[in-house]
């Protein structure tokens, strides 16, 4: 009768073993993380680090897994295959986040912001609003993440006034905000996906493109272009967002590491980005890319065309109370700006 005991004894312990392994396993979550970027650019540099921490911080309850490179496909396949869970979180540019909320395209209205600064002030004030936007729309808007400024590259020296309606301008398939800008500048366009983009410049479809320098250098397109207008166009806006009932089924503590982690990283990143921004612009210059200036004349055709984009965008993808919001927020920072610097010349 003792070893009969005994037995059950060992059997019940090893089946509860058992079942907590079970448990353990069942309670590590596994989050896909999608990204258009390659391998080695500094987004996925700092995505596999915050996978790291992530998985650290939570005793292995949750596991970050990257999918990089487009391998998910273009961002409007992510977010397809976000509302069907098969991808529960991702890195976006301004065109991923505008297919789920347009308005936040507003971040990347032509000639809007004269400075980093200014791009920071903004999109801190509105984080909320947009976050909201995002919670309605299924998803939790869990950081920024800024791309810097664009540029125009082309083959073609287009620092001359009229010469950007000698373009072919590659656009990236649904984007809106840049379909409005070009069409207001004249610009033809020819809607590619970003994997592509390499072939439309190799086969002549295209002859020019818009980027950051770091995304330029990162997708290897310089090599393809001899010019780059240096003059910025938009700021680059992105964000970090996750399926929100995948985020609501984590506990509660774990939703707190995700929050605190994505926001580090996304900081990290916009710092690094910045940074690389200026280091990319070094490494096309040795390709022999040259930095051309537009005149006067041609930055004031900007500036009218920009306007014109302004009101082509709203109401469909921004209210003109969001836009006259921003204006005021600008006006006032740019007040205090003056006042400072008016200060500073009546002490020297």
């Amino acid at each position: 009768m003792n070893k009969f005991l005994r037995k059950v004894t060992i059997l019940v312990a090893v089946f509860a073993a058992f079942g907590f392994a079970a448990n353990a396993i069942a309670e590590t979550t596994i989050i896909k993380v999608a990204s258009v970027m390659p391998e080695g650019s500094p987004w996925t540099n700092i995505l596999r680090m915050m996978a790291d921490d992530v998985a650290e911080e939570t005793g292995g309850e949750i596991q970050l897994k990257i999918y990089a490179g487009g391998v998910s496909g273009d961002e409007s396949d992510v977010i397809r295959k976000m509302r069907v869970n098969r991808i529960q979180a991702a890195g976006f540019s301004g065109v991923g986040l505008g297919i789920l909320q347009p308005k936040i395209r507003i971040l990347e209205a032509p000639l809007l912001f004269r400075n980093l600064e200014e791009v920071d002030v903004v999109k801190e004030k509105l984080y909320d609003e947009f976050a909201k936007g995002f919670e309605e729309k299924g998803y939790v808007f869990l950081g920024y993440i800024d791309g810097g400024f664009v540029y125009f590259f082309s083959k073609k020296n287009i620092s001359e006034t009229g010469s950007l309606s000698d373009i072919r301008m590659w656009l990236w398939t649904g984007d809106k905000v840049a379909k409005i800008f070009f069409d207001s500048f004249g610009i033809k366009t020819y809607p590619l996906h970003v994997a592509d983009v390499n072939t439309g410049l190799e086969t002549g479809m295209i002859d020019s493109f818009y980027s950051v320098p770091v995304a330029a250098a990162a997708f290897q397109w310089y090599w393809r272009i001899k010019y780059m207008l240096d003059y910025p166009m938009v700021n680059a806006t992105g964000g970090f967002i996750m399926n929100k009932k995948v985020f609501d089924n984590l506990s509660e503590k774990n939703q707190k590491i995700i929050k605190q982690l994505t926001k580090k990283y996304c900081r990290e990143l916009v710092k690094l980005t910045r940074g690389s921004n200026k280091e990319a612009r070094s490494i096309l210059s040795e390709a022999g890319v040259q930095f051309v200036t537009p005149p006067g004349e041609q930055i004031r055709l900007f500036e009218k065309n920009a306007a014109k984009a302004y009101e082509s965008s709203m109401p469909d993808l921004y209210s003109r109370e969001t836009f006259d919001r921003i204006k005021d927020i600008l006006r006032t920072l740019r007040a205090e700006h003056r006042a400072s610097d008016s200060k500073d010349h009546a002490v020297n």
